[in-house]
């Protein structure tokens, strides 16, 4: 990325790059809700296929608790509560960055760049790599809170 001298393509690359990475998130979360629900029961399955086919960006860590995760029952939001507060822990332990924080940075630079045409002009590549790495924190605890 520092080769690219033009600050417009610059931040237009990091932009696409937040764009590809919250696609990414978005397939592994429907990916985890499908898995849960087609172990619990086929039409449940079926139902959360239905219900989630496209989240289009509506990830937050918000809309993860109170529009998805809760559906399955309130006990799963208390794990991933657990889980997620755990791994936080971990991380501030080992001093690295806030997962949860990392994990909404992301999302709110593909949100502004989708919808406002505004790139990521307040992060580097390296800042936006390292919250894409600890931001799939958020999706490991999903998956072992959706578990039973």
């Amino acid at each position: 990325m520092d080769d690219i001298d033009d600050p417009f393509i610059r931040y237009r690359y990091l932009g696409f790059i937040a764009v590809a990475a919250v696609t990414a998130y978005e397939l592994a979360i429907k990916d985890v809700m499908q898995r849960f629900a087609d172990e619990k029961h086929k039409a449940l399955g079926e139902l959360t296929r239905a219900k989630f086919s496209r989240l289009n960006g509506r990830i937050s860590l918000n809309d993860l608790k109170r529009g998805q995760i809760v559906c399955f029952g309130r006990k799963y939001l208390v794990k991933f509560d657990k889980k997620l507060l755990e791994a936080e822990t971990i991380a501030r332990t080992a001093r690295e960055p806030s997962i949860a924080s990392s994990y909404g940075n992301l999302v709110s630079w593909r949100h502004k760049f989708v919808h406002e045409g505004e790139p990521p002009t307040n992060a580097t590549y390296p800042e936006l790599r390292s919250a894409y790495t600890q931001g799939k924190e958020v999706i490991r605890c999903m998956d072992m809170a959706l578990r039973r």
